[in-house]
């Protein structure tokens, strides 16, 4: 009885090392040198195809190795009884508003202008934007969204912040509710998506929304790639309406070969690296998921599938 990893489109490998090395007695298999599904308690996976899951009678826990279980959600056949676990990485915010404020500065101080400019040998200065011109909104104050804003507090960015409950955050314009979100985005230069993906978020960042923001507007989605409608965002950088978008989440990850934004001039498309829970640390949780489920204890990093995080 034992852990089975299906981590594609990640290698498996890397994943089973970690499990191995951290528990030489516990077995752990891929799908292809899987001996009896009978034997399976855990899984770990992200996504999995449907009419998978029924294979395995014992399964005790499902454990994402990261910390967005959507695609694991949307499964018509998951056990009701199975808990779904979450990888919780005290660095991940951290390591996220890192990438989203290298992002916001690699814009607004207009590094792809000089890079230009040192390719073509040509010494030329120009103004700093103020920052005022440098208004930063953040979709979602939780833990992620939060570690956004102090982030960017330092700098003399204004930065606000939108939550459906509504948040306090020290230094931060809070915004609650619905009705509240068109204000933000009319004066967000730079727009933080951070919110779990939910059935209300799904689409959010879609063109009536987006056009809402000031022109030449910046996107950056550390959310999920369901939040954004890929072919809104396209128009919109076509037309000049926003000035460009970081993306490190994509509707079908990876994006196929001949999506537009590999190549678009105006988009950054980073492989979802903003943050990464070390394999030790998915093996350890993992690890502590299996021996919980077997003494019949609570999952503390069990999401709650009404709220889809």
């Amino acid at each position: 009885m034992a852990i089975l990893v299906l981590t594609h489109p990640l290698p498996n490998d890397p994943f089973v090392s970690a499990l191995k090395a951290a528990a030489p007695h516990v077995p752990v298999w891929t799908e292809d040198d899987l001996p009896d599904p009978n034997a399976v308690e855990v899984i770990v996976a992200w996504r999995m195809r449907a009419g998978f899951l029924p294979r395995f009678p014992n399964l005790r826990v499902l454990c994402c190795p990261f910390a967005g279980v959507d695609k694991l959600l949307g499964l018509p056949d998951l056990p009701a009884h199975v808990p779904i676990t979450r990888i919780v990485d005290p660095m991940q915010a951290v390591e996220i508003a890192q990438y989203v404020v290298a992002n916001a500065l690699h814009h607004t101080r207009d590094l792809d202008r000089y890079a230009e400019q040192q390719t073509a040998a040509h010494w030329a200065r120009h103004p700093v934007r103020k920052p005022a011109q440098c208004r930063v909104g953040i979709l979602g104050l939780g833990e992620v969204g939060q570690a956004v804003a102090r982030a960017f507090l330092p700098l003399g960015y204004p930065v606000a912040g939108w939550s459906r409950s509504g948040r306090d955050v020290p230094g931060v314009t809070s915004h609650r509710g619905a009705s509240a979100l068109p204000q933000l985005l009319a004066q967000s230069d730079i727009l933080v998506c951070t919110l779990p993906l939910t059935p209300e978020t799904r689409g959010l960042l879609n063109r009536d929304m987006l056009a809402q923001l000031p022109p030449g507007a910046f996107l950056i989605n550390v959310g999920r790639g369901e939040h954004l409608v890929e072919a809104d965002l396209k128009a919109l950088l076509d037309s000049g309406a926003l000035s460009g978008a970081a993306l490190d989440v994509f509707e079908r990850e990876p994006p196929q070969a001949d999506n537009w934004v590999w190549h678009h001039p105006k988009v950054v498309a980073t492989p979802h690296i903003a943050a990464q829970a070390s394999y030790e640390l998915v093996a350890t949780q993992c690890l502590d998921a299996l021996q919980r489920a077997r003494d019949g204890l609570d999952q503390p990093f069990a999401i709650d599938p009404a709220r889809g995080y």
